[in-house]
């Protein structure tokens, strides 16, 4: 159980210090971006120049990135809430088999949509057709994504295997 509290003390850390913030800084630069568009000096410094805010496909990249970031929150969010409920000692719970499920699905596609968004900025701001085969973290991200899932599948197994044992005693 002391590793549990350890968990869910670095989880509700994580969440105060970055997630917390994030959430209307974000909402603040996705609103700003679309309002004052002459006004903006914000660049990107990549390796080849900076990135102009002004134009569309920079916003429309710039809220995509937005939008994954608001779900990868979303799942540290339902992440918790899971942690809350293995403190109140129900593992089995069907709250906790659909956190896992519902983080899972996401985590996969937002790792997806991470890689996707950054072939695509590099196709279209850089000029570059690079395509990354190896360990990059979005990788990183859906196969945690998959672990989820699996360990929702392992807990709905777990769960009714512990129903019939309580039905035959």
């Amino acid at each position: 159980m002391r590793k549990l509290t350890i968990l869910k003390s670095l989880v509700d850390f994580i969440w105060i210090i970055t997630c917390i913030p994030l959430i209307p800084i974000l909402l603040f630069f996705a609103v700003y971006i679309f309002i004052n568009d002459e006004a903006i000096s914000l660049f990107i410094n990549s390796g080849d120049g900076a990135m102009d805010f002004s134009s569309v496909w920079t916003k429309v990249f710039l809220i995509l990135l937005f939008v994954l970031i608001y779900v990868v929150i979303y799942c540290v969010y339902l992440f918790r809430k899971t942690l809350r409920t293995f403190q109140q000692r129900k593992p089995f719970s069907t709250a906790v088999i659909d956190n896992f499920n519902t983080i899972g699905k996401l985590l996969v596609i937002s790792g997806i949509s991470f890689s996707l968004l950054v072939f695509s900025y590099k196709l279209v701001f850089k000029a570059k057709f690079e395509i990354s085969l190896g360990v990059t973290p979005y990788l990183g991200i859906v196969c945690l994504g998959l672990f989820f899932l699996v360990l929702s599948e392992v807990f709905k197994i777990a769960k009714t295997a512990k129903e019939e044992n309580e039905l035959t005693v």
